[in-house]
């Protein structure tokens, strides 16, 4: 089992920042981590055709070196290429924040896939091509906005360091299951992750605007409510 330390920023966020694993812990595709706020998979990380690549041996570690910026301690979770981490919370969140660090390369061509809400993306380069982008599907908790905030190291290093946001879409506060749901990222090469902070859904819809056709009810209770 993954042991993720978890602290709470305030009532409906909670943060991992991976310190209660031993060092270089590994875990491969297929493993399935339980976690107290929802269990994290570790899957295939897939070409831009969806056949699923050949992952690094190492899998994924808890790693102590590359700090990531504002990250409080060590270690982060290194995912040394080849694997794609999905992470399904026990209920939809409204925003989920994190920490990365990937190393380019000098040919700057590594493949990624990352996924929100039963979208996923698959393309080479790196992370910030998909700040301002939206993922997801109304089935699965409605689109999401994904914001990317990186800077690169200073030369020689091939280091690009940065934060993740994930913002559902206010555009339809309504939908009845709207939320994150579910998201995951993967990379062909090097990329560490810490401070994984999910916050939860702040609004929820009364049930009897749940019950009312268009929001997921039937004629007959909308008619009994109008005819109150």
């Amino acid at each position: 089992m993954l042991a993720l330390n978890a602290s709470v920023g305030d009532a409906a966020t909670n943060c991992y920042d991976f310190s209660k694993s031993a060092a270089e812990t590994q875990y491969h595709v297929g493993d399935m981590l339980q976690t107290q706020h929802g269990a994290i998979n570790l899957l295939n990380l897939v070409s831009e055709d969806g056949t699923a690549t050949q992952p690094n041996p190492q899998g994924a570690t808890i790693h102590n070196n590359v700090p990531i910026p504002g990250q409080g301690e060590n270690p982060s979770l290194l995912n040394h290429g080849g694997l794609t981490i999905q992470v399904v919370p026990q209920n939809r969140k409204s925003s989920v924040t994190l920490k990365f660090a990937e190393n380019t390369g000098i040919a700057d061509n590594q493949l990624w896939n990352f996924g929100v809400n039963g979208n996923r993306k698959v393309w080479r380069g790196q992370l910030s091509t998909l700040d301002g982008q939206y993922l997801g599907s109304q089935q699965n908790g409605g689109r999401v906005r994904i914001a990317v905030n990186a800077t690169p190291d200073a030369p020689p290093s091939y280091w690009v360091r940065g934060t993740v946001t994930l913002t559902t879409d206010p555009v339809n506060p309504r939908l009845a299951n709207r939320g994150i749901s579910k998201f995951s990222f993967g990379r062909s090469s090097q990329l560490l992750v810490d401070d994984v902070c999910m916050t939860d859904r702040s609004w929820r819809m009364p049930d009897w605007m749940e019950a009312r056709p268009g929001f997921g009810g039937t004629p007959d209770l909308d008619e009994r409510i109008h005819a109150r």
